[in-house]
């Protein structure tokens, strides 16, 4: 599985993308940017206007959407 990690953003700042399996960070302004490579999608807890709509067809393509409510902490 490839997977994308994605910092959201809104009012007109790109998204900040990670991609795991080539080990890069990358920018975009939409999340229908995303290439059909990714299997995986990790959104963080920032929610945007159209964030669902940009994602539409990535879900609809197969490709699994993880959104969580809450930021990720690294414990000590």
């Amino acid at each position: 599985m490839v997977k994308v990690f994605v910092n959201a953003s809104w009012n007109s700042r790109k998204h900040v993308c990670y991609d795991s399996h080539e080990d890069i960070f990358f920018e975009l302004d939409d999340l229908r940017e995303l290439t059909v490579e990714y299997d995986e999608v990790y959104l963080d807890s920032s929610i945007f206007s159209n964030m669902w709509v940009q994602l539409k067809s990535s879900i609809q393509d197969g490709r699994r959407v993880y959104y969580f409510a809450r930021s990720w902490e690294v414990e000590d």
